[in-house]
């Protein structure tokens, strides 16, 4: 029992207080949603990529590790949710929701704050290269996905019509070669980055209130099961069979409970996709993900893992 209370108000009541925060002040200040996440896009999170990255102590072959396996486990997944769509027999454009939800968690505006909740600023490091792998992956699969056409020269520039990668690339560069950030530039760098967890967690309570938290039926509910319940027993399963830190471990499996990423709304909208489900798949597995989370957090910690 002490373990749950310990779990629940130190990780888990935290952000849903601040995800409540934001639903309160969106149903009555009208935030633009889209403007709040643009800030966390463009602005916090490619400061807090590349303080923590370039501050970072740790060694490299667990960066690789981590890489590869968030790799193998987004395509594994993938292929996941297409076959289940597949077997449902629904059209494209809903077989690609099902596709990317099962595949890709929201691992930057949930994944970040929950890491470093759970486990401490010195682990933030791996959820951070775990964010920019997905952000890599979900630009360059998403317009073929959902059919938006494109050569692939415009979907690998697409890559980088975000600061995130470079911002990534800044940070893994600086820590390799050994070189501080001066104290003029990390400063204002440090102080937007620290500004991500809380900007992170209440966009996505502002979200959730532009979204009416609509309930879903049908292929959104088997989109939120794949997610929050299927992709954490397989990576659970595949970690049995790997030699990783047990700190890795834990948050490779607390990670894959995240909910459905938001960009999975956008693209659908960018691309001509089936937006309504995509929506109704953010919101549900957003809402009922902190119970997942919870469970997840305590059974690593009965592991000795956390």
């Amino acid at each position: 029992m002490s373990l749950l209370l310990d779990v629940v108000t130190r990780i888990t009541l935290p952000i849903v207080a601040i995800a409540a925060l934001g639903f309160l002040m969106q149903t009555r200040a009208r935030f633009d949603v889209r403007s709040l996440n643009r800030l966390l896009l463009y602005a916090t999170l490619p400061c807090f990529l590349v303080v923590t990255l370039a501050e970072a102590e740790l060694p490299l072959g667990q960066l690789q590790g981590v890489v590869v396996f968030t790799v193998v486990q987004f395509a594994l997944l993938l292929g996941l949710g297409w076959s289940v769509g597949r077997a449902l027999d629904l059209d494209p454009k809903a077989r690609a929701v099902v596709a990317v939800a099962c595949a890709f968690p929201n691992s930057g505006n949930f994944g970040i704050p929950v890491i470093e909740l759970a486990f401490g600023t010195r682990y933030v490091v791996h959820q951070a290269v775990i964010t920019s792998t997905h952000t890599v992956m979900i630009l360059l699969l998403a317009p073929v996905l959902f059919g938006g056409g494109g050569t692939l020269g415009q979907h690998l520039k697409g890559v980088f019509q975000t600061p995130l990668i470079p911002a990534m690339a800044i940070g893994i560069g600086l820590n390799l070669g050994g070189i501080e950030l001066i104290e003029p530039v990390r400063k204002p760098l440090a102080t937007m980055g620290d500004a991500y967890v809380g900007v992170a967690l209440f966009a996505l309570g502002a979200q959730l209130a532009d979204n009416r938290l609509r309930v879903p039926l049908g292929a959104a509910g088997v989109s939120v099961a794949l997610r929050l319940l299927v992709a954490p027993l397989l990576t659970g399963i595949a970690l049995t069979f790997l030699d990783m830190p047990a700190q890795v471990e834990a948050i490779l499996l607390v990670g894959s409970a995240a909910p459905v990423g938001v960009l999975l709304t956008i693209f659908a909208g960018e691309f001509r996709g089936n937006v309504e489900l995509s929506s109704a798949v953010v919101v549900a597995s957003t809402v009922l993900s902190p119970v997942l989370i919870t469970a997840a957090v305590i059974a690593t910690r009965l592991m000795g893992a956390g």
